[in-house]
């Protein structure tokens, strides 16, 4: 039996039902292969995992991808999420009423190569890099309900419901970078350019386990709660429904309703590539980076269009 390990991007939780479901289900076993998910290591996050052989696949972004340190040794296989759940919450009784009220505060962003998005949401409001201090920290809620910090980093499925229980409705005021076109997807499959070279039969048996987890956690989310409470019991039914129910409406948009779920929509790396060359970067050629063969010789019913919205 094929082991593939596969880091995930954060902690397990409904966020990654399908990839759960694809392990304890055993989906890729009748192929020969067993995955393996892996939660969030800081010392060694999601692409790096993956560069350094630790894993051999990771869940992790296109802008993750072109913005690590050999995005040619990595290929972008799918993404279920087609839409970015990134929020920047701050306080209306702090004086902060447009992203350019946050000149001279500081933002709470998750360590290494995170902060992207909010960099360039900054840049096109107009403000310099510098202008908010950025600092790494792990946890982006706790700094900013104490007032640390003006404003962190966080998802609308899991952080923001934090923030929203502690802080009354009329003081909170909500950015994201979907009003100035500067959203960047958090979700992706990628694996190492050797296991797809090498091993094309061990990916695509991945792949089309995956989708299949990812189908019948949106076919049926009982089920998928259950998977999720399995691998972290330390959680609630309620906590998993509502975390997979804010998956799915970010995942049935875009192209999963024009081309099926899962599929690697190029926009998504297009994105990351001119978020980087107008903060100065040089972004690297993305010729290859995206890998479609897999998703496209997945069963028709695991990567459908038809879904209901």
């Amino acid at each position: 039996m094929r082991e593939i390990r596969i880091r995930l991007l954060w902690h397990k939780q409904a966020q990654f039902a399908g990839y759960l479901l694809a392990e304890q289900l055993g989906l890729g076993e009748r192929a020969g292969v067993r995955i393996i998910c892996e939660g969030l290591d800081f010392s060694c996050k999601h692409v790096n995992a993956v560069l350094t052989g630790l894993t051999e696949m990771c869940v992790a972004s296109p802008a993750h991808l072109v913005e690590s340190s050999d995005p040619a040794a990595l290929r972008w296989l799918l993404s279920i999420q087609q839409d970015s759940p990134l929020v920047y919450p701050a306080r209306r009784s702090d004086g902060i009423a447009s992203i350019a009220d946050l000149a001279g505060r500081s933002a709470g962003v998750w360590p290494g190569h995170e902060d992207l998005e909010l960099r360039w949401i900054l840049a096109r409001a107009g403000l310099s890099d510098d202008a908010v201090t950025r600092v790494e920290m792990p946890d982006t809620v706790t700094p900013f309900l104490q007032g640390e910090t003006a404003t962190g980093q966080m998802t609308c499925y899991h952080e923001l419901h934090m923030v929203e229980k502690a802080i009354p409705a009329e003081d909170l005021v909500i950015f994201d970078g979907k009003g100035s076109g500067c959203a960047i997807l958090k979700d992706g499959l990628i694996a190492s350019a050797a296991l797809v070279d090498e091993e094309p039969e061990v990916v695509q048996t991945v792949v089309d386990a995956v989708l299949e987890g990812w189908t019948i956690a949106f076919d049926d989310p009982g089920r998928a709660v259950a998977a999720c409470l399995a691998a972290r019991p330390d959680r609630t039914a309620e906590e998993e429904r509502t975390q997979l129910d804010a998956i799915r409406a970010l995942s049935m948009t875009g192209a999963t309703l024009t081309e099926g779920l899962g599929y690697p929509d190029p926009g998504h790396m297009e994105n990351a590539v001119a978020a980087m060359a107008e903060l100065g970067e040089t972004p690297p050629e993305t010729e290859g980076l995206r890998d479609a063969r897999f998703w496209q010789a997945a069963p028709a019913r695991v990567r459908r269009p038809d879904w209901q919205v």
